[in-house]
């Protein structure tokens, strides 16, 4: 048992030493065109980043911390904020079994992965529901999302992740026409 833990704690260490002394070429991330479905009581919204988690990525959602993307949706109708919302995404790397488990909030959603690449491809996913007002005819969505900064072990030490993404929030703005509701 402590053999194990023991195990656990050199391999965040020598992750969280690796990304301290690691040089980084960096990420430019974007947002794929938002999509926006109309139901008679909702928007389903959705997006992707692309080139978010290229370089660099795979020694940080190892480094033995819970690693926070975040993302916030915003909707304009005439000019005034009618809905805002951030949203997270939480990569935890489990060593001892050599997988990441993923928390979405937008859905309350833990899901484990054994795979590096499908956990990039549901890390980048942004999928959330805004409550539909029946009298919007026009919409503006935005999207938004960031990277926070990481304390190490040493407790004077702070990582600012967004150097990852040359300090640079990807974003995404569309309008949309919706359909009158019944």
């Amino acid at each position: 048992m402590l053999e194990g833990l023991f195990g656990k704690v050199m391999a965040g260490l020598l992750s969280v030493s690796a990304l301290m002394f690691s040089s980084y070429s960096g990420n430019e991330p974007v947002f794929r065109p938002l999509q926006c479905r109309a139901g008679q009581s909702y928007l389903l919204v959705k997006s992707k980043l692309d080139k978010a988690f290229d370089n660099d990525f795979a020694d940080v959602f190892r480094c033995g911390k819970a690693i926070n993307v975040w993302f916030k949706v915003e909707l304009r109708q005439a000019g005034n904020i009618a809905f805002s919302r951030t949203y997270r995404h939480t990569v935890t790397y489990d060593p001892l079994n050599a997988v990441w488990e993923l928390y979405t909030s937008e859905d309350s959603r833990r899901e484990i992965y054994d795979s590096y690449a499908k956990l990039l491809a549901e890390v980048s996913e942004l999928e959330c529901s805004i409550p539909r007002d029946r009298t919007w005819r026009s919409v503006e969505i935005r999207s938004e999302a960031w990277l926070p900064s990481l304390d190490l072990a040493n407790p004077d030490r702070t990582v600012d992740l967004m150097m990852l993404w040359k300090f640079k929030r990807p974003t995404a703005r569309q309008t949309f026409s919706l359909p009158p509701t019944s």
